[in-house]
């Protein structure tokens, strides 16, 4: 069997109670990717031939099953990306009517001094008997990125609780989730001035050679406790964990800009606090708007630039430092506009 025909479905929403999967295939809709994989769960094991005196173990013992893990990869669109964008970053949504049928979703990270367990979901991946619901879904990292006027692309990393329902038990399998076709030369890099008001457009002065934005939840695996519950496969017993709380968030971003004048460096000799960096992707029409995907780091700093090359043109690649936002005491947030009314 090809991994290129694995099935994979998402939850639309996510679970009510952490561990808990959705059970109906009205649930789920098909998880668009590049990247195939299958799933089986792994069990671990120990053995006793660590005493002394023995040369080889004389049996093996079940404890827990590895956290499930997979990576997902595709096109940036307002539907599923944007849904993993949000349980990534944990905090509630606003929902706003723009216009007829035209919705906003505004969410933030959710603050470590409120919860540091984010929404679950499920994930589902079927291959010939291969047929496995993981519960206790995490996104602990997701990465955006694009290098020149190309799509914008998305990975996001999943990782699960243990716990896994085999077979699956969703039938029909559900329809792939819709994609918009995102506009990758559209795409609009930007940032307000030490000023306050002065808006730089980085895509409009045609600098903007690639860029990334990355956040990762760093969860904590392997969280174990005496009383955790235990799943049945044939002869087999294994443990799974309850929490996964989420660790020291860590929000990253680099922009690749031509070199054109000192600008970039002289604001990160100054350490200037520079604020709403913006990184929007227009998509098509939607009633009297287009869909669009935004993600704004509030407050940010430059690092030292470096040089370098792109294809012989002189470039500046620089990282930069995302700072505590005072309002929101994050340190990155979203905007997404799309035709549904929650973003879940």
């Amino acid at each position: 069997m090809r991994t290129e025909n694995t099935q994979i479905a998402i939850s639309t929403t996510c679970e009510s109670t952490f561990n808990t999967p959705k059970t109906n295939a009205s649930d789920y809709e098909g998880l668009p990717t590049t990247e195939p994989f299958f799933l089986l769960p792994k069990v671990e094991k120990i053995n006793d031939g660590n005493r002394v005196g023995k040369n080889a173990p004389t049996h093996l013992c079940n404890t827990y099953w590895s956290h499930g893990e997979a990576a997902i990869k595709d096109d940036v669109d307002t539907n599923v990306p944007a849904k993993l964008l949000r349980r990534a970053l944990g905090g509630g949504v606003t929902d706003t009517l723009i216009s007829a049928g035209v919705y906003d979703h505004t969410f933030n990270i959710l603050p470590p001094q409120v919860g540091d367990v984010l929404p679950s979901f499920n994930i589902v991946a079927i291959l010939g008997a291969s047929d496995f619901l993981l519960s206790g879904v995490m996104c602990d990292a997701i990465k955006f990125s694009q290098k020149n006027a190309e799509r914008v692309q998305y990975e996001a990393n999943l990782v699960g609780s243990g716990k896994f329902t085999n077979p699956s038990g969703i039938t029909p399998f559900p329809a792939m989730a819709t994609t918009p076709c995102m506009d990758g030369y559209k795409v609009e890099v930007k940032y307000t001035d030490v000023d306050g008001t002065t808006v730089v457009n980085l895509s409009t002065l045609g600098k903007v050679v690639e860029w990334m934005v990355e956040h990762k939840n760093n969860i904590r695996r392997d969280r174990r406790r005496t009383g955790d519950p235990v799943q049945t496969v044939s002869t087999a017993n294994a443990a799974h964990t309850r929490k996964m709380p989420r660790g020291k968030y860590e929000t990253t971003a680099q922009i690749t800009v031509d070199f054109n004048d000192l600008t970039d460096w002289t604001k990160s000799v100054k350490n200037e606090q520079l604020t709403n960096l913006s990184i929007l992707i227009p998509g098509p029409p939607i009633g009297s708007s287009r869909h669009e995907f935004e993600l704004i780091v509030p407050l940010f700093s430059f690092d030292t630039p470096e040089t370098g090359d792109d294809d012989g043109d002189a470039t500046t690649p620089i990282n930069i430092v995302c700072l505590e936002d005072p309002v929101t005491k994050g340190t990155m947030k979203a905007r997404i506009r799309n035709a549904t009314a929650t973003l879940v």
